[in-house]
């Protein structure tokens, strides 16, 4: 008998104090005319909504955290704190270490409110979070083992900085991020797309101070790009071009002797490209063409080793002009 009445307690405990709970939460509302949960309301004001859900991630209680950040867009949406009820989802994100998310929950801030205050801050934070992806992307690289989606965070920093752009057109950061996009690209061996933003900032923000560092890293990436001289030499042409141009806008530049070091090597790749085009009419027994192409390199690239020996050939065949290398 007195073990069925010792069970018969045991379960009636947990059932009083669930009610006891239940009624803790659940009172009356002569506003609505129903019972309500108070556990699902928002703090008394919008602004100490805001702070209890940033004193949660403070805590690190974060998934707590964006749930009353959203129970604040349920109740406060319309109020003068909601641009800092999402800048904080962002930075909660951030905490996550889910750095694209949180770019693009700071990205709203922009988007939804463009009066807000916060703007700078939300460059401030897309700025650090594409960097970030452009450090892990570089860290990856430098690994030499095979892993999947090493690549990634490069990618991802691209987009990040693109926000940049596209939230402040022609401005400081702007170009700033529009030199990082052609640095990713860069580093990602993605040449043709490096030399187009790099370009960019060179057109759309000429007087801003990443010129010199993008005429520069324009001047590397075609160097980069540069084929062997069996090859099309287009990018060796316009890596001797931007060479030229990073000299005349900036002569002064410790990097002008390193340039024309790469200088001189493009030259010599073109120049043995055409010699070899003038060996290919010679091999065919077309000798005017072979010495259209012979004069060329002479002509067009003196002081190099193909101007040498195309000379001689010149010369060795009797046409009416004396050619030598420097000629």
């Amino acid at each position: 008998m007195r073990t069925s009445l010792s069970w018969a307690v045991a379960a009636l405990v947990p059932l009083l104090l669930f009610q006891t709970v239940a009624e803790a939460q659940w009172t009356w509302s002569p506003q609505t005319g129903r019972f309500i949960n108070v556990k699902r309301l928002p703090k008394e004001t919008p602004e100490l909504q805001v702070e209890f859900a940033r004193s949660l991630m403070m805590q690190g209680d974060y998934k707590r955290a964006l749930r009353e950040t959203e129970k604040f867009e349920n109740y406060y949406a319309d109020t003068e704190f909601a641009d800092d009820n999402q800048y904080l989802r962002g930075e909660i994100k951030m905490a996550q270490g889910d750095h694209l998310a949180a770019a693009r929950e700071f990205q709203q801030v922009v988007t939804t409110y463009p009066e807000s205050e916060l703007f700078d801050d939300v460059i401030a934070k897309q700025y650090e979070i594409g960097d970030l992806f452009y450090d892990k992307g570089q860290a990856n690289l430098a690994k030499r083992f095979w892993r999947p989606f090493k690549k990634r965070p490069l990618r991802r920093a691209i987009d990040v900085y693109a926000m940049v752009i596209d939230n402040q057109p022609f401005t400081a950061s702007a170009a700033e991020a529009q030199y990082k996009v052609g640095l990713c690209h860069f580093t990602l061996e993605e040449y043709t797309e490096a030399a187009y933003e790099y370009r960019r900032v060179i057109e759309d923000y000429a007087g801003s101070d990443w010129v010199d560092e993008a005429s520069y890293s324009l001047a590397i990436t075609y160097y980069k790009a540069s084929l062997p001289p069996a090859y099309d030499q287009s990018p060796s042409l316009l890596a001797v071009t931007a060479i030229d141009d990073f000299k005349a806008r900036f002569p002064e530049d410790s990097r002008v002797a390193e340039l024309e070091g790469i200088r001189g090597e493009m030259l010599n790749k073109v120049a043995e490209q055409r010699l070899m085009t003038a060996k290919f009419y010679e091999k065919r027994r077309k000798f005017d063409s072979a010495a259209i192409y012979y004069e060329v390199v002479v002509e067009q690239f003196p002081n190099t080793p193909a101007a040498t020996e195309a000379a001689a050939w010149l010369a060795e065949h009797g046409h009416s002009k004396r050619w030598t290398a420097s000629s």
